[in-house]
């Protein structure tokens, strides 16, 4: 089988850590390829590109020159039906990419939130993730929307392409280290921190639940 390519967008220094993505990326036989914001030329020839968080915002009112060229590039993608997976900012992206709206929050929004997916083909999407964001969406017309807080909608698909405002992605560990990145309080992201180490040693950790997910979501897609 010939070993197909993933780009992976993201900054260099702050939520650019693929956590439980990467074994599955492996397994998956994709070759990952990192590219970094500021060098987004070489990703025309990949066959999945992936986008991570990132402090920046998308937020009407808020949205700076950069942030609207990566729009531009993920509408592009997107519109060759190439698969796409967006996190937290990348989901924010994908939605304003394809005629959906982003808002600033009053308060940073954290929690371990409890997810049960609106579709019965994406139940591996059940369970609790970790929910960090400024900027709430809404999802774009014609969306699958299948799980959403009452302020913001959390998961979405169009088409090939998915939107994820949950940090499906981090470890424990992981997570530490972006809420420092961050300047974050530890008051605020430990019990995140602790709540993810007690899911790792649970009867379905998140790293099985991001599998299953992947699979379902790109595994059939050639």
């Amino acid at each position: 089988m010939a070993v197909r390519r993933a780009v992976v967008l993201s900054h260099h220094d702050i939520a650019h850590e693929l956590g439980h993505l990467e074994p599955w990326l492996d397994e998956g036989r994709y070759a990952i390829e990192r590219v970094y914001r500021g060098d987004e030329d070489s990703i025309d020839k990949a066959d999945l590109l992936i986008v991570m968080g990132s402090p920046t915002s998308v937020a009407t009112g808020h949205l700076l020159a950069p942030a609207e060229e990566e729009i531009s590039l993920v509408r592009e993608w997107v519109a060759t039906g190439r698969p796409y997976l967006g996190l937290c900012f990348g989901a924010q992206v994908l939605a304003k990419a394809l005629g959906g709206e982003v808002r600033r929050l009053d308060h940073t929004f954290r929690g371990y939130v409890d997810c049960t997916s609106k579709l019965a083909s994406e139940d591996s999407f059940d369970g609790p993730w970790v929910v960090w964001h400024d900027d709430a969406i809404t999802a774009p017309p014609g969306a699958e929307v299948f799980a959403r807080l009452p302020h913001a909608d959390l998961a979405f698909r169009s088409g090939n392409a998915w939107g994820l405002q949950p940090h499906i992605e981090v470890t424990p560990a992981s997570l530490q280290r972006m809420a420092i990145a961050l300047g974050a309080p530890e008051a605020e992201y430990a019990p995140l921190v602790g709540a993810l180490a007690a899911d790792e040693i649970g009867d379905r950790p998140a790293r099985e639940r991001v599998a299953q997910f992947l699979d379902s979501a790109f595994g059939t897609i050639t």
